[in-house]
């Protein structure tokens, strides 16, 4: 077993990652799905330790992103902020001005009954979400993923052997097919980012988007992370 796919294992035994689709949409063809791109900023890499410092989401359906729908939202942290002064230019004053994280929470996992979540490496963002909910002592819903760096692993192993280090990253994955370079470390531009780079990915797999969700988890790119038991 890979290392990639070791950690891949361990974290989805961590956040009760689940093979099966919900039979309610296991069929559903991707032209049909409706589509949210989540992305969060941490203080750190370190999910024993990170903070979220921001969260940002967009949606979008077959007939194309609905610019409307952004949201981005600081959220309230204390203590230490690690690198997110370099790295996302986030301040104390500007964290103890966030909102809080119970109200993130809440407006997001409204979406996980309707939407199809694109993430570039869910697994760092739900075993964070996960540990979310931990603290704020509500469950987790049943979330269905796309993970667009997954698929873009995929797509990379078909062609070579090893993979570089970095190939997969998202700025990366925009570059190899051909998608302009896109501002870095908000969450809501990444979240954009992320989603315009899967609608691409989609294109290339299924123009005509027939293909369902049940097909495309032979990638690997579909990932469910389902409500922990009582």
């Amino acid at each position: 077993m890979s290392i990639l796919a070791n950690l891949s294992r361990k974290f989805g035994a961590l956040i009760g990652q689940h093979q099966r689709l919900p039979a309610t949409i296991s069929n559903l063809a991707l032209k049909d799905c409706r589509w949210l791109a989540v992305d969060f900023e941490f203080s750190c890499m370190d999910t024993k330790t990170a903070k979220f410092m921001s969260a940002g989401w967009i949606e979008a359906t077959s007939s194309g992103i609905d610019l409307a729908s952004g949201y981005y939202r600081l959220i309230r942290a204390k203590g230490n902020l690690e690198q997110s002064p370099i790295i996302h230019g986030l301040t104390p004053r500007d964290i103890s001005r966030g909102f809080h994280a119970r109200e993130m929470f809440e407006q997001l996992t409204e979406f996980a009954g309707s939407h199809i979540w694109v993430l570039h490496n869910a697994q760092l963002d739900m075993v964070m979400l996960k540990q979310l909910s931990i603290r704020l002592g509500v469950s987790l819903p049943t979330i269905v993923c796309i993970d667009t760096m997954q698929l873009a692993l995929y797509q990379l192993h078909k062609k070579m052997s090893v993979i570089p280090t970095g190939a997969a990253t998202l700025g990366a994955c925009r570059e190899h097919l051909d998608l302009t370079p896109a501002l870095a470390h908000n969450a809501l531009s990444d979240a954009m980012a992320t989603l315009e780079l899967w609608l691409a990915q989609m294109h290339i797999l299924d123009a005509s988007g027939q293909t369902t969700l049940q097909e495309l988890k032979a990638t690997g790119a579909i990932k469910v992370f389902a409500r922990p038991l009582a």
